[in-house]
């Protein structure tokens, strides 16, 4: 790495920018520990961050080129890309929105949607004349460096521009990590036709393809069976496409165990947390964290809490139910829609099911991290059953500072599942008995067996970071390029 400098390019950046009580523009640092671990391999080895100018704010500072700016003490090296509102908007909303995480998440009302027209044309030309900007300035910005770059490229909006980097610089090293799932072959031919094989080609530019669990990455490679011209070798898991080979590798994305616990270790937790136990009382904590996201599967958590209720009268007044919820998408109707049915779900159980004392859920509608932190501390359940979903980090969050031997409710469809199902209570995402019943079993749990599945939960947990994520990534781009000049091995 220290020969090598690190371009990272991503839809969203490392620093949103702002205007402060005096008018001023201030940087703010985005969290997680991705932005950490990439942040660290630039400071490293040295490079820079692209990323689209999402604010009035980031878009004035887009028009210096690239800048360096320092936040909390770190510093990046950042170029923004300002784009035309429409151009924008169709990249972002009308393809990686609507069509992209939708196809990848199995989120379509198949018999109604979608429906593919010109305007959908129209939306394709933009997000490819937005990731084209990318590869020009990944491009632009790696000629002006003395040694040839490592590009980490991000998630599905970034999708073409592997094979638009391939084709501006053949010698590359490219990487592109995909956040989200893979939906496989037979979903994916739901797109049309030239789309979908653009969109495979683009990824397919890459030297190494990246993806959060096995499940996704066996997924995309029988998708790539669907291109004329591949030819993908499971065994390796690689895929060979106009002369080249493709690696397909499995990068578990890890949480930031030491934040979490400097957070939950606050006086403002503390606090927090106190209030939350007051409320709680003598009743066990069921808790969810989600945005409210339709892949989260949020209505179906409470159809199957008011299923466990129903079946199990005698937890009625001994449980709550807290859900934490960040507003997602309220742009996209179908968003809105989900949202209205799943706080009229809500509103009907505590209607038909509690009293004037207590109330089965509560729902909470905002941003606020330290309350999560604390609620982390205090459930006796978590329930993360996305329908399908890349990874789910809230899985991996709540159990590092969790202080009552809680259980894990996981889906299988989430990525998490293949590190932690072992430890969790597995359900079907959409059986919505299995999810009730499961929350029996978690309630009635014995504490030895509770303790072990917490601990099992937290060595899993323990076993990443986020600089062992980056690292790999790094380290297989190194092997490619040792494989060019004769020096490495398949």
């Amino acid at each position: 790495m220290a020969e090598h400098q690190v371009l990272v390019a991503s839809n969203r950046g490392p620093v949103s920018f702002e205007r402060d009580a005096h008018g001023n523009i201030v940087a703010k640092r985005g969290g997680g520990g991705l932005v950490t671990a990439l942040t660290g391999a630039m400071q490293l080895a040295g490079g820079l961050w692209i990323a689209s100018a999402m604010s009035d704010e980031d878009r004035e500072r887009a028009r210096d080129g690239h800048f360096d700016v320092d936040v909390e003490g770190t510093g990046y090296r950042l170029r923004y890309l300002s784009f035309p509102p429409a151009t924008y908007d169709r990249y972002y909303n009308g393809i990686s929105n609507r069509i992209l995480w939708f196809l990848n998440h199995y989120l379509w009302d198949v018999p109604r949607t979608p429906r593919f027209d010109d305007g959908t044309q129209r939306d394709w030309a933009a997000y490819r004349r937005v990731n084209q900007s990318f590869a020009a300035a990944l491009h632009d910005e790696a000629g002006q460096l003395r040694s040839e770059p490592l590009f980490l490229v991000q998630d599905y909006h970034l999708s073409l521009v592997p094979a638009m980097l391939r084709k501006l610089r053949p010698g590359a090293l490219i990487n592109h990590f995909s956040h989200i799932p893979n939906a496989g072959p037979t979903y994916t031919r739901i797109l049309p036709t030239a789309i979908r094989e653009e969109l495979l080609a683009g990824l397919l530019g890459a030297d190494v393809l990246g993806l959060q669990a096995e499940v996704w990455a066996e997924n995309f490679l029988t998708a790539c069976r669907i291109l004329p011209g591949t030819r993908v070798d499971f065994r390796r898991r690689s895929v060979q496409w106009q002369g080249r080979t493709v690696r397909v590798r499995v990068y578990p994305v890890a949480t930031d165990t030491e934040s979490l616990e400097a957070a939950a270790s606050t006086e403002e937790v503390a606090s927090i947390s106190r209030r939350l136990a007051r409320w709680r009382g003598d009743a066990k904590l069921i808790l969810r964290v989600d945005r409210t996201e339709l892949s989260k599967n949020i209505l179906r958590g409470f159809l199957a809490f008011e299923t466990f209720l129903r079946r199990h009268p005698r937890w009625r007044r001994r449980v709550r139910f807290l859900a934490l919820l960040n507003s997602s998408r309220g742009s996209i109707a179908e968003y809105r829609q989900y949202m209205r049915e799943c706080m009229h779900a809500a509103g009907r159980i505590n209607a038909e099911l509690g009293d004037d004392d207590w109330s089965p859920i509560r729902v909470v509608v905002g941003d606020h991290f330290p309350t999560v932190v604390a609620a982390y501390r205090l459930y006796d359940v978590l329930m993360v059953n996305p329908v399908y979903d890349g990874m789910n980090l809230i899985a991996k969050e709540g159990p590092v500072v969790n202080r009552r031997k809680g259980v894990l409710i996981l889906s299988e469809n989430a990525g998490a599942f293949s590190e932690l199902g072992r430890h969790s209570i597995c359900i079907n995402p959409f059986d919505v008995l299995q999810t009730a019943e499961a929350l029996a079993q978690a309630l009635e749990m014995e504490e030895a067996d509770r303790g072990r599945r917490i601990r099992g939960l937290r060595a899993a947990i323990r076993r990443g970071t986020a600089e062992r994520w980056v690292r790999r990534q790094l380290d297989d781009l190194e092997a490619v390029r040792l494989l060019r000049e004769g020096r490495g091995s398949t």
